[in-house]
């Protein structure tokens, strides 16, 4: 069978591009696909000339990116993908016969929004019903279900400062990861900072680790590509930060128990905090003051979340059934 000719745009930012990578590789599980890649800038300079040149025909240019060949499938995650992929769609379709379909794996500008063929939206962001609209339960990630925790052993991940979104609070939620650890002595607990997370609380957990035999903590830098994913698999018991959503759904994803840590935020009504109000309500995942009061954590059994090869197996339904 031949691969279907991909290609696909990235913009710098690790969490935008786990998710285009991400059904890249449930897509490559299905079928055979060949894939050429794009780097845009996320520079307001360059967002300005995307779209002067998305605008005007006369500055488009038939090599842009360096692709000559048909193409199936443009895919990217993040706004300043969207007009670069909408206009390698414009360029493919002055070259090829074959109709190009152009993805997205978030909610595009309204302007722009029925400019793709599909997009996938998280069902927090309350993405209006479409044709073109494939509603996730979250983000899609590259996480696999892998079938090898330990029961013994448990992951804390650790968030941090967004003054767009809610209060960080360090005692408290150092406080809180010690009361989890001490009630339950016999497991082996691990802990990792992010790129977000303050200082304070930093030193710490490395202060804790040093006096906490199951205890070990590591810094974000300090971890190599892969780390959280292989801890995902490994680790039977996940806590994670409620700011840390797409995190939440990286361990529900890899089958692990997971329990969410507090924060405060700035309005309750927030996406990411109704995305995790939708969890509890399903039993997916247990609060921190619920678990307290005796919840017992979670467990996925019968059903397992794997939005990447929903995202992956909704694209070849529509458009490439044989594949199936």
């Amino acid at each position: 069978m031949k691969p279907l000719s991909i290609v696909a745009f990235f913009d710098g930012l690790l969490g935008h591009e786990k998710q285009t990578q991400s059904i890249l590789n449930a897509l490559s599980d299905l079928t055979p696909i060949d894939v050429d890649t794009i780097k845009v800038s996320v520079a307001s300079s360059a967002f300005f000339k995307n779209w002067v040149t998305y605008l005007l025909p006369i500055l488009q240019s038939d090599k842009q990116g360096g692709i000559s060949h048909p193409v199936d499938l443009i895919i990217g995650t993040g706004t300043h993908t969207h007009i670069p992929m909408l206009t390698r769609k414009k360029l493919q379709c002055k070259s090829q016969e074959e109709q190009v379909r152009v993805i997205t794996c978030m909610t595009p500008d309204v302007l722009l929004r029925n400019k793709f063929d599909l997009c996938c939206i998280p069902m927090h962001d309350e993405p209006a019903a479409g044709d073109n609209v494939f509603v996730t339960q979250g983000p899609p990630g590259p996480v696999i279900f892998e079938k090898r925790h330990k029961p013994d052993r448990g992951l804390i991940l650790v968030g941090g400062v967004d003054t767009k979104s809610h209060i960080w609070k360090s005692e408290e939620v150092a406080a809180q990861i010690r009361t989890i650890i001490d009630e339950n002595p016999t497991m082996q607990w691990t802990v990792s900072s992010s790129p977000r997370t303050p200082e304070d609380i930093c030193e710490k957990l490395e202060e804790m680790a040093g006096t906490m035999q199951q205890l070990s903590f590591f810094r974000s830098k300090d971890t190599p590509a892969g780390w959280v994913e292989d801890q995902y698999a490994c680790n039977g018991t996940v806590w994670v930060t409620a700011d840390s959503v797409s995190m939440v759904y990286e361990a529900l994803t890899a089958g692990c128990s997971v329990g969410v840590l507090p924060v405060e935020w700035l309005r309750q009504e927030n996406k990411f905090n109704k995305s995790l109000n939708f969890l509890t309500e399903k039993k997916m995942i247990v609060d921190f003051a619920a678990w307290q009061q005796g919840t017992p954590m979670p467990t996925l059994k019968d059903e397992q979340l794997n939005e990447s090869l929903r995202c992956a197996r909704e694209i070849l339904r529509r458009w490439w059934p044989d594949r199936l």
